[in-house]
């Protein structure tokens, strides 16, 4: 029995000991003095506020089209016997150029009869008014009007044999061959006028805003083509009234004079090629070009005063590259912070980085 009761209690006096070892360890423990340390506040950069006139230009993409689009079409019937080198598509023909020529001879005979029926009109009408026939003298008279009209009517057929370019143009497509039979009215080619390009620019409705005072102004082209940015002078002609349905942009047309004269551009402007044009608007008084990563939500910003940060709601007028334009809720020598935090917050201690 003493035995067990030794064997219980060994342990819990070991545990004892233990417990009371501790207990001296902790209370013998030098008390730790406070460090003094305090925790460093976050570093951000600002940018002061400079009100002025800020220039707005206004980026936007299109592709390079002509002025008129024509779809030729033969105003005759006959087999085509001769092509001109020029009629391909992609090739530059000039105003009055035949394109091809279809089979004359039976136009050729029209207008031979038709002279030769002027000719019988004529010794009719003079037989009856040697005989003093007033219903033949009138009925010739007809017959002469009649055959001279039938001679016009011939000689224009007979030039309508010969398909002429009706201006300056390239040509997009062919659409009939050499020896083919053309019926009156079939489509030869489609044309596209090479004297004026335009580009068809969208633009949102706030942005052709800053536009409208911008009728005739310099519109400058750009695209890559090889190894070079080439760059081409347009004009802006007019902003469409109306807004497209499905889009929701409103069309803006800038136009090209002569797009393929090098003495006029550094490069041939080709038709369909997709430039970038920088449109020139209405500069924005009293206000300052910000980069847009300083914009929070509801379009508001921070700025640094008084060792803290202050919101601030803004008017933006402008988005574009990056960078947008403020013109309301931002005074002179404001220091508008830059720097993007975690965590930013009315009233939130900050300092001021010197870079």
């Amino acid at each position: 029995m003493f035995r067990k009761a030794m064997k219980l209690m060994i342990p819990l006096g070991i545990v004892a000991v233990a417990g009371i070892l501790a207990m001296v360890m902790v209370g013998s423990r030098e008390e730790l003095k406070p460090s003094g340390a305090v925790e460093p506040l976050p570093h951000v950069q600002a940018i002061e506020v400079t009100l002025a006139q800020v220039p707005i230009s206004i980026v936007a993409h299109g592709n390079v089209t002509s002025r008129y689009e024509l779809e030729l079409a033969s105003e005759v019937t006959g087999r085509i016997d001769w092509v001109a080198s020029e009629f391909q598509p992609g090739a530059m023909v000039e105003a009055g150029t035949v394109l091809l020529r279809i089979d004359p001879v039976n136009y050729q005979l029209a207008l031979a009869q038709a002279k030769a029926a002027l000719a019988t009109a004529n010794i009719a009408l003079a037989d009856a008014r040697a005989l003093k026939r007033q219903a033949a003298i009138g009925e010739g008279e007809l017959n002469i009007e009649a055959a001279r009209q039938r001679i016009v009517k011939a000689e224009q057929d007979l030039a309508y044999t010969e398909i002429k370019a009706p201006f300056n143009a390239v040509i997009d497509k062919q659409l009939v061959e050499f020896g083919q039979f053309v019926s009156t009215g079939q489509p030869v080619a489609r044309l596209l006028s090479s004297d004026t390009a335009e580009v068809t620019l969208p633009v949102t409705p706030a942005e052709a805003g800053f536009l409208e005072s911008s009728m005739g102004a310099p519109v400058l082209l750009s695209a890559q083509i090889g190894e070079r940015q080439q760059q081409w002078q347009a004009t802006l002609q007019r902003i469409e009234a109306r807004v497209d349905q499905a889009s929701r942009v409103i069309p803006v047309i800038v136009e090209v004079q002569a797009p393929y004269d090098t003495s006029i551009h550094s490069h041939r402007l080709p038709l369909g090629l997709f430039v970038e044009a920088t449109l020139p608007g209405e500069p924005v008084s009293s206000a300052v070009r910000l980069p847009s990563s300083v914009l929070h939500a509801d379009d508001s910003v921070f700025v640094f005063a008084d060792g803290a940060l202050r919101r601030k709601r803004v008017n933006v007028v402008h988005r574009a590259g990056g960078t947008v334009v403020i013109n309301g809720g931002l005074e002179p020598g404001d220091l508008v912070v830059s720097t993007r935090l975690d965590l930013m917050f009315e009233g939130m201690k900050v300092e001021l980085s010197n870079g």
